[in-house]
């Protein structure tokens, strides 16, 4: 009767949560179009401060809020961490105090990620929407006093963020169950978490936001041959998808180890990357990289070197401190990955691209459950099988690795048990 009550309190709890975050990834999925559109039309004239933006983003992380660099690791450490009377995180694994979420986590990541994009930052945005739906969640868990709710209240948030700005609301609700722990489903934030999804999703809706999405039709059944290829490229997703999370734990930890000046280092980043940019197709890998990911499902157009591109753009690009996000980096990645399987084996274009998107950013992310929710509901149900199948081939390939260092990792996967 106990849990019950609770679940019934973090429910209602949660329909404000969604309402909130349905408002907040609404307007923000709006003001990164309307920047898009202005970066493409002067990025030649706003690239080149792409150094001077990254001194003001370290300025304001700095001077107001010092954790919020930590992305989603910092979330990660609250949901898996147990929440005393005074509000305080102690972590479950190392026995220590994390405190209380910033106050300014929000506001701080919103202002820094859209400047970023502004100024042509290859980065993501689900990164930031995802950690102010973690940061509401908390503030509830505080002003409706019900600390002892409290991961199941920073899960709601979550899954609210992603659930209102990809209005993906069941991928939004299971990565928010899976991204802290591998192998683990948080089941008692199921019914909250899910109530706060699709409230997002409806008010970002109502809010005159909707996101990009691209049914892919599919009739046909793929001929013995053409699975043997499907397979063989899921496996490549897997193992781009952790490619990418080695890279770019690799490329933070050299770079805080040989940078001493943030100032310094991403001043000088932000001018080589502006150069490289601009250089590089034009700007074709500033942004979250939705303009590819459109020419490859609408126009069926693409380089056969994007996603090595993209994906180097984004890993150095988060690695030095423009840190917005990963998701739609990974799927832009994968779709471009997808289409240069359809390329050479002769796969369906929409069908490979949109395995390829979903399965690269499962894998890089060490998720089952989301990127196949998030791939039905981002391309069809007519792909659902392929969908399905890529993802759970690269995630068994993918070693256990996530771009998301704090991860818990339950279980081990398929490789590191062949490996033994």
């Amino acid at each position: 009767m106990k849990k019950l009550k609770g679940i019934v309190i973090c429910s209602l709890i949660a329909v404000v949560i969604g309402a909130v975050m349905g408002a907040v990834s609404g307007f923000f999925g709006i003001a990164i179009e309307i920047i898009g559109d202005i970066r493409e039309d002067w990025y030649i004239f706003l690239t080149p401060f792409l150094g001077i933006s990254g001194l003001v983003i370290v300025f304001v992380y700095k001077k107001f809020s010092p954790f919020s660099t930590q992305g989603l690791d910092l979330a990660i450490e609250y949901q898996m961490g147990e929440v005393d009377e005074r509000g305080e995180v102690h972590d479950f694994g190392h026995a220590r105090k994390i405190g209380k979420f910033p106050n300014a986590y929000a506001v701080i990541k919103i202002f820094n990620n859209l400047l970023m994009l502004l100024f042509g930052a290859s980065t993501g945005k689900e990164g930031t929407i995802a950690q102010c739906g973690a940061a509401v969640g908390d503030y509830a868990s505080r002003i409706f006093r019900s600390r002892r709710y409290s991961q199941v209240l920073l899960i709601t948030g979550v899954s609210a963020a992603l659930g209102g700005l990809f209005q993906t609301p069941l991928g939004g609700l299971f990565f928010a169950l899976e991204f802290a722990a591998s192998g683990v489903l948080f089941y008692e934030a199921l019914i909250p978490a899910l109530i706060s999804a699709y409230a997002a999703c409806a008010v970002s809706k109502f809010c005159g936001y909707f996101a990009f999405s691209f049914p892919v039709a599919f009739d046909g059944q793929l001929e013995p041959v053409q699975m043997l290829s499907f397979v063989a490229g899921a496996v490549c997703f897997g193992l781009i998808g952790r490619g990418f999370s080695e890279l770019l734990g690799r490329t933070k930890k050299l770079w805080n180890e040989k940078v001493e000046s943030k100032y310094i280092g991403i001043f000088v980043a932000g001018c080589v990357m502006a150069a490289l940019l601009i250089f590089v197709h034009g700007g074709r890998y500033s942004g979250t990289g939705e303009n590819i990911i459109s020419a490859i499902f609408i126009d069926g157009k693409f380089y056969m070197y994007d996603f090595v591109l993209k994906a180097v753009f984004t890993i150095i690009c988060i690695a030095v401190g423009f840190t917005g996000g990963e998701m739609t980096p990974l799927i832009t990645i994968g779709a471009a990955a997808g289409a240069v399987l359809s390329q050479i084996t002769g796969l369906p274009l929409g069908l490979a691209a949109a395995a390829g998107a979903v399965a690269v950013y499962g894998a890089a992310t060490n998720t089952l459950l989301a990127p196949i929710l998030i791939g039905i509901e981002l391309f069809g149900g007519d792909v659902a099988v392929y969908i399905a199948l890529a993802c759970v081939t690269a995630f068994a390939v993918n070693g256990n690795k996530s771009i998301y260092a704090s991860q818990r990792r339950v279980i081990r996967s398929l490789y590191s048990v062949l490996k033994k």
